[in-house]
């Protein structure tokens, strides 16, 4: 209701990007609803019949063709198939003085003529400019034409009545700075129904609106973000209604020229569907022997750990529905992280300290609140406690990491798709991850704390 009542206040042009931030709604939301009174309005506006004195006109819209950035490469537009008036859409409008608006698209403004017959009662003055289109309408009505060469307003013609949507047109033009030709239609609708109700008293666009969208009627538009986009009916010379809609983007379509002959298109698949394509997978030792195995640019990587059970169940992990542990192996995945030079992130993990690295510090601290950590002096403790992680990581662990751009898309793609109980910074807060922060806190607190400082890690890693 109050979309309606926004749409039925304004008295030129709003776009659904600003309806949406003006009433904190989703931007898909508003866009389709203001498709569907947009609809609505030109659904009832062509149920109107015009009598009296009606102006007719026409305008062109659409069909321009940015030219190339280098002056070599670019095309006259003045020649087929370039011309910018092939691509273009006729609107014309019949408006009735001190009465209704009709529209119509055509390829010319002659093809609508049939139609704009049909919506005139015989007998009534019809006012229009010299285009050859409108001079056959002499033998049912009483025709007026002006020249508009020579003059805009004469005693005998004037058109400035219809002139004033084709401005109006042209403010919803910059203001939408787009309009999609499949819905020219609905937008030449919309401007003939703003321009009558800025003369009606205040509350009735909205009511009449109400009216409308309130009576049982299935929306042409039902499934548009399902993919069935709506095809724009266009006037055709033999009184038909072509339906008519843009050309699909280049590389839809269903087979491709390779060689002379055609082979089947396949689309790109996403990022969400490939996640897991193109990983290359080794053991925790053999990367410790040969580092040099895993490059040092950016990707993803996921460290996966043997005999996980026992792990899982001290951390107090429960797969969740819908968000299975990924398994490599007989391995199950316990931790993925994003960086811009894998392998010194994971020497980091597999060789470094708690300081440098947030697994180490969650494995410790589970083995603290269980009570598994060894005793030592303080003195020795960080060193022996690190030391046999580190062999355990060693012998237990099976690296996976996968060279790619854009890293965090393909890090949050991965958390959203499998499960991965170490991670703290970016998973969903729950139960299971308050706990492991407790632990943690827990482990700084009481063990940490004590052990004497560190110099920060010395394996650099690669700037952003």
């Amino acid at each position: 209701m109050i979309i309606i009542s926004v749409f039925a206040d304004n008295l030129q042009a709003v776009t659904a990007r600003a309806l949406a931030r003006q009433l904190r709604l989703n931007y898909k939301t508003v866009l389709l609803w203001v498709h569907k009174l947009r609809e609505v309005v030109a659904h009832h506006a062509s149920l109107q019949t015009l009598r009296g004195e009606v102006e007719i006109d026409g305008s062109y819209h659409g069909g321009y063709v940015r030219p190339k950035n280098t002056q070599k490469t670019r095309k006259d537009h003045r020649k087929v198939p370039y011309r910018a008036n092939d691509r273009a859409f006729a609107v014309v409008g019949a408006r009735q003085r001190d009465g209704s608006i009709r529209t119509w698209v055509a390829k010319q403004e002659a093809h609508a003529r049939p139609f704009i017959c049909e919506a005139i009662e015989p007998g009534s003055k019809v006012f229009a400019d010299k285009a050859s289109g409108f001079g056959p309408m002499r033998g049912r009505f009483q025709v007026f034409q002006i020249n508009h060469d020579e003059a805009f307003y004469t005693p005998e013609a004037c058109t400035n009545g219809i002139e004033t949507l084709w401005a109006l047109m042209r403010v919803m033009g910059r203001t939408h700075r787009h309009i999609a030709q499949n819905y020219l239609d609905l937008y030449a609708a919309e401007a003939a129904w703003t321009l009558l109700k800025s003369k009606k008293a205040e509350g009735q666009a909205f009511t009449e609106l109400m009216d409308w969208m309130s009576k049982p009627r299935r929306s042409p538009l039902a499934g548009y973000f399902q993919g069935r986009k709506r095809f724009l009916p266009v006037c055709q010379p033999d009184r038909t209604l072509a339906q008519w809609r843009p050309a699909p983007r280049k590389g839809r379509i269903d087979f491709i020229k390779k060689d002379g002959t055609s082979i089947e298109f396949k689309p790109r698949r996403t990022r969400d569907k490939t996640w897991q394509e193109e990983w290359s997978f080794l053991s925790a030792d053999t990367f410790l022997t040969k580092p040099d195995a895993v490059p040092n640019g950016p990707g993803v990587y996921a460290l996966f750990a043997r005999g996980e059970a026992a792990l899982l169940t001290a951390s107090g992990f429960v797969e969740q529905p819908g968000l299975p542990l990924w398994l490599h192996e007989g391995a199950s995945h316990i931790y993925t992280g994003e960086t811009y030079g894998i392998r010194g992130r994971l020497l980091e993990h597999l060789t470094g300290s708690i300081r440098g690295s947030p697994l180490r510090e969650t494995l410790l601290a589970v083995q603290f609140d269980l009570g598994l950590l060894q005793a030592a002096p303080v003195q020795e403790q960080r060193a022996l406690v690190e030391g046999r992680l580190t062999e355990w990581m060693r012998d237990n662990v099976i690296i996976g990491f996968k060279s790619c751009g854009y890293v965090r898309d393909m890090e949050r793609i991965i958390l959203s798709a499998t499960a991965s109980p170490m991670n703290l910074a970016r998973s969903n807060v729950n139960a299971y991850t308050k706990s492991l922060h407790d632990r943690r806190r827990r482990f700084r607190d009481q063990v940490v704390s004590a052990w004497p400082e560190v110099a920060a890690p010395t394996v650099p890693r690669r700037r952003r």
